[in-house]
């Protein structure tokens, strides 16, 4: 139930991400005019690109090259719009350097060192860290239902919410592998795809809240409870990708069921006597500390790690406690359930 107190957190800033697009580095007007002359000619300064054989000005929208490109090309990540974008920052950034100011954010993002075509190498590194905690987590928790609490006459688990979680790893294994792709080359496809996981993950982590804050067991009424929450969630997802990016509507949104799905867990907490809270309290206040990386941002050391990727780093450990109690709290479950059938 931690989980979702830091996950929550995890969301909320993807979802806060694109508000900030505006940044100081795209607004110099040096960096403007090599990025304007690059999608003309598709050179950045003396730097050109071979695949570039259409001006990205043209009949085709920018956000939408990905899709006019080779498949070759799309698959190595070479479109000319992010190339010019980042060679341009380079060569904006080093022009910065030799007048003795620091580095500033371009779109949204601080100048970050491409290795083998990654934007961000160390915090695609440290997702697909989370994705694997996160697939670890659940095939343990697999196990232990269907092969240690499984009783012998009967097919079935004494565990009431085992299907809850399938459904939340599922989204959480999703979540991360998007967030990886996402850091790995930041395109329209690719953060339509990151921020419509992360809302979805963070609607289900409301719906797990109050289900299981509750107790609510009877199929019938979690169907009650849960349609109007997955209603909303869909709906918003199909507009942020069907009518509208809206970035401040996205941020209002998460905040809401942010704050719900908080106060839900807090509650629950505090008056919980599970013999494992002492983990849910580890992952609560881990994420709490975790969260001052957010807030105290600094450029990336070296050009490959920043705040936000030391704050991806975190969440691994955070991660494996987190799925340590899920499976405590299916063995106190199954214990509770074992009695009362006695």
């Amino acid at each position: 139930m931690a989980d979702c107190y830091w996950i929550t957190f995890l969301v909320v800033l993807f979802c806060l991400v694109g508000a900030f697009d505006a940044s100081a580095g795209d607004a110099d007007p040096l960096y403007r005019a090599c990025f304007g002359q690059c999608k003309e000619t598709g050179c950045a300064g003396e730097t050109c690109f071979t695949h570039c054989n259409t001006p990205l000005n043209g009949p085709s929208s920018d956000d939408n090259w990905y899709l006019k490109a080779p498949l070759y090309l799309w698959l190595k990540q070479a479109n000319c719009l992010s190339d010019c974008q980042y060679h341009c920052m380079l060569q904006r950034e080093t022009e910065r350097a030799t007048h003795g100011f620091g580095p500033v954010k371009y779109h949204g993002k601080w100048p970050f060192k491409r290795v083998f075509g990654l934007q961000e190498p160390v915090s695609v590194a440290f997702s697909a860290l989370n994705l694997a905690m996160h697939l670890h987590g659940w095939l343990s928790f697999f196990t232990l239902i269907y092969y240690k609490l499984r009783s012998n006459t009967d097919e079935t688990t004494c565990y009431n919410y085992t299907s809850l979680w399938h459904i939340y790893a599922f989204l959480s294994i999703n979540s991360w592998l998007w967030s990886a792709i996402f850091h790995g080359r930041d395109m329209d496809f690719t953060e339509r795809l990151d921020y419509s996981s992360a809302v979805a993950l963070l609607g289900f982590s409301l719906i797990v809240s109050v289900l299981r804050s509750f107790s609510v067991k009877n199929e019938a009424t979690r169907v009650l409870v849960a349609a109007p929450l997955l209603a909303f969630t869909i709906t918003h997802i199909l507009y942020l990708n069907n009518y509208q990016m809206d970035y401040g509507w996205n941020m209002k949104v998460c905040v809401v069921i942010a704050v719900s799905q908080l106060l839900i867990w807090s509650i629950w907490a505090g008056i919980s006597h599970h013999p494992s809270r002492w983990k849910l309290w580890t992952v609560v206040v881990g994420g709490g500390l975790a969260m001052l990386l957010e807030i105290y941002d600094f450029p990336p050391y070296q050009g490959f790690v920043d705040a936000h990727a030391l704050w991806h780093a975190t969440t691994i450990p955070l991660t494996y406690i987190w799925w340590s109690f899920i499976k405590d709290d299916a063995k106190f479950g199954t214990s509770n359930s074992s009695k009362k059938d006695k």
